[in-house]
């Protein structure tokens, strides 16, 4: 690296040039003493035994000349030259940083996993060009995909898409790992927290479960059974309708005054349910009888704790 060929003329280019660019390089990578720069300067044919302290300066100048920050060598550094800044690397602000964040923040919910992953790459990317480690911690925190296991998220999709039929250990509440056998039809958020979408051979049924818990995947089997990926279909009237915002899997039918009735594909009955609620004394289940019933129940089991 850096070595001269041994046919080219130190002559026909601007050595001093030549020494700031591998200087600048030394110092990319570490703080580096005066004797390791020179140690590698002579050894790369770049310059001899007597190129001095003083010459040093002046290569270590011409740094500082296009827009380098470079400390001195003091008992404090080690003697070492410590490459503060450089007009080559990408530099943000705090100020700049909190933009991105903000932004982010106000568009990841709508953005699918694939495109998160690839936010998640473009934050750790720009971490790898700036220098100031405040900046680069607080843009690694920024993904809501941070302290995930990326790689493991990547191969679920690709199951997904292919509805790859798999075993996996599960920790289900506090107790000991359990044996799932799923098909995965999907992953995504709830509350800001990953959820792999499967229908869950092992109950029979739909369900969602926490990527966190995740513990393993066992066996990746070669087939995929025919499974139920029919969603549970909720219509329902909501009074103040425009207070709230709709999601995208729900669609107003009509309106009257204040009220609309909303029809809502929802993946599960625990999430019809869940949203239903949310809407509290505005909402009012017109379909399915099912989840009317049910509603009822709960609304019954919740009133008599206070009985």
């Amino acid at each position: 690296m850096f070595k001269f060929d041994e046919q080219c003329n130190p002559r026909q280019i601007s050595l001093t040039g030549v020494r700031a660019i591998v200087i600048l390089a030394m110092l990319s990578i570490k703080p580096c003493t005066f004797e390791e720069l020179k140690d590698f300067l002579i050894q790369s044919n770049i310059v001899n035994r007597e190129y001095s302290i003083d010459t040093i300066r002046i290569d270590l100048n011409t740094l500082k000349y296009i827009g380098c920050e470079i400390s001195k060598a003091t008992k404090k550094t080690n003697n070492s030259y410590i490459l503060r800044s450089n007009p080559f690397q990408l530099s943000i602000s705090e100020d700049e940083a909190q933009i991105l964040s903000k932004i982010y923040k106000g568009i990841y919910k709508n953005l699918s996993i694939d495109r998160l992953l690839e936010y998640d790459y473009l934050f750790e990317k720009i971490t790898t060009l700036i220098s100031d480690e405040n900046i680069k911690e607080y843009l690694r925190g920024i993904s809501i995909l941070k302290g995930l296991d990326k790689k493991l998220i990547q191969e679920l999709l690709a199951d997904a898409r292919k509805h790859t039929r798999l075993t996996i250990s599960y920790l289900a509440g506090n107790t000991k790992d359990i044996e799932y056998d799923i098909t995965i039809e999907k992953l995504g958020f709830r509350s800001d927290k990953l959820y792999i979408y499967c229908y869950n051979h092992s109950i029979g049924k739909r369900t969602f479960l926490n990527f966190s818990r995740l513990k393993k995947v066992l066996v990746r089997q070669l087939r995929s059974d025919d499974i139920d990926t029919n969603d549970t279909i909720v219509e329902f009237n909501l009074n103040n309708y425009k207070d709230y915002v709709l999601e995208t899997n729900e669609e107003i039918v009509n309106t009257n005054g204040d009220m609309a009735t909303v029809r809502g594909a929802y993946y599960t009955d625990f999430i019809a349910l869940q949203r239903v609620l949310s809407f509290g004394p505005d909402c009012v289940v017109l379909s399915p009888e099912g989840i009317k019933t049910t509603l009822i129940e709960k609304l019954q089991s919740m009133r008599e704790q206070y009985d």
